[in-house]
């Protein structure tokens, strides 16, 4: 996986003196991940794209070129600018807001000086209108180097470096089946995969508002399914760099009791995404469980799986204590890490212990295909 502001793999810290205690690849042990994102502030993004999510209960990343933004309280309109008060709607139901720069220059043609007056600028005008911080980048025309690389990181977290490409352009998905082979790949290869789209309807790369709709709920039924974590782009990287910066120590397990540390050496006012971490057991599923971190005395979040225990926790220094009564053991072996099972099956448990009933059904078939990285942003 490469983000950058991401480190992943090099600083694979784990201690896991049983191997009992891991964390999953991403959030929920899901499969793979996908990440929706949108670039340069249309029209069409609000009108089709955003309530298209919403409906589907998922969220994306859109990312603004601020100087095509306007103000007032006009209505989205095919053709005409987007205003602030369209994005902050956007914002406050929880879709991420990013930089695309102020004007949309390709930022390895500008000098140190007037690339970053592209970056910051951007981050300014968001903050300024929205009222928050972006924290992550989608480059103009996807063009980087080095050098602007370096600068971007110096006011976002992350910034996007690859891309599946969505619409009727060269090399782009523009129909349900074309689309839906993105996030199959994400979870036949288990990575993270991010989508690029620009207009639904719009000169370049139009996209089909139905079809489109046809594949988020395509995407909804991975999630559904477990195995498909969708993501805003902000929260993929933060799991991602929290994930390979992480130093898990298992202090203690035995039968129905495991204790644990996960440290990170990240700015924790930054980096406060929940990981999702494993602990194994053996025998039949407990029929409750509870996770503290010490000084507290609110549960995390949690669920038995049939093998293990998942827990939701950002990373910290203080230890954290799970206990299942009736626990007849320690898995035996890692096999049983490694394996979500049929999601179907899975019994879930609200932070107290109590089961969660769930009217999710089992998973369907998963088609496979190579995805496609091109386009401009």
């Amino acid at each position: 996986m490469r983000i950058a502001g991401t480190v992943c793999g090099a600083m694979l810290l784990w201690v896991q003196s049983q191997a009992q205690v891991t964390v999953a690849k991403f959030k929920d042990d899901c499969n793979g991940a996908y990440v929706f994102t949108f670039d340069d502030a249309l029209p069409t993004q609000l009108i089709y794209a955003a309530p298209y999510l919403d409906q589907v209960g998922l969220k994306g990343s859109f990312y603004l070129i601020t100087r095509n933004v306007a103000d007032g309280d006009a209505a989205p309109a095919i053709g005409k600018p987007t205003t602030w008060k369209g994005w902050k709607v956007l914002a406050d139901s929880g879709h991420e807001i990013g930089s695309h720069t102020l004007s949309h220059p390709d930022l390895t043609t500008l000098s140190a000086d007037s690339a970053a007056k592209e970056l910051e600028g951007s981050a300014q005008a968001i903050k300024t209108k929205l009222g928050l911080t972006p924290i992550t980048l989608a480059y103009p025309y996807n063009s980087r180097n080095t050098a602007v690389t370096a600068l971007a990181l110096k006011t976002y977290m992350a910034a996007r470096e690859y891309q599946s490409t969505y619409g009727d352009v060269s090399g782009g998905a523009n129909t349900a089946d074309a689309m839906n082979k993105f996030p199959d790949a994400a979870v036949t290869a288990r990575k993270l995969m991010i989508g690029m789209i620009h207009g639904l309807t719009e000169p370049y790369a139009p996209l089909d508002p139905a079809q489109f709709l046809v594949h988020l709920k395509y995407c909804r039924k991975l999630a559904d399914d477990r195995k498909l974590w969708v993501a805003r782009f902000c929260d993929a990287s933060k799991y991602g760099t929290e994930r390979d910066s992480l130093k898990l120590t298992v202090k203690t397990q035995t039968a129905g009791h495991a204790e644990f540390t996960a440290a990170s050496p990240l700015d924790a006012a930054r980096y406060d995404f929940p990981l999702t971490f494993k602990v194994a057991y053996s025998g039949d599923a407990p029929a409750s469980a509870q996770a503290l971190r010490a000084g507290s005395s609110v549960p995390l979040p949690l669920e038995i799986l049939p093998g293990f225990i998942l827990i939701q926790a950002v990373p910290g220094p203080a230890a954290i204590t799970v206990d299942w009564p009736g626990g007849t053991g320690l898995a035996p072996s890692a096999k049983s890490l490694s394996s979500p099972g049929n999601p179907a099956s899975r019994p879930r448990y609200l932070p107290d212990g109590r089961r969660f009933r769930s009217r999710q059904k089992g998973p369907g078939p998963i088609r496979t295909a190579s995805p496609t990285m091109s386009g401009n942003g």
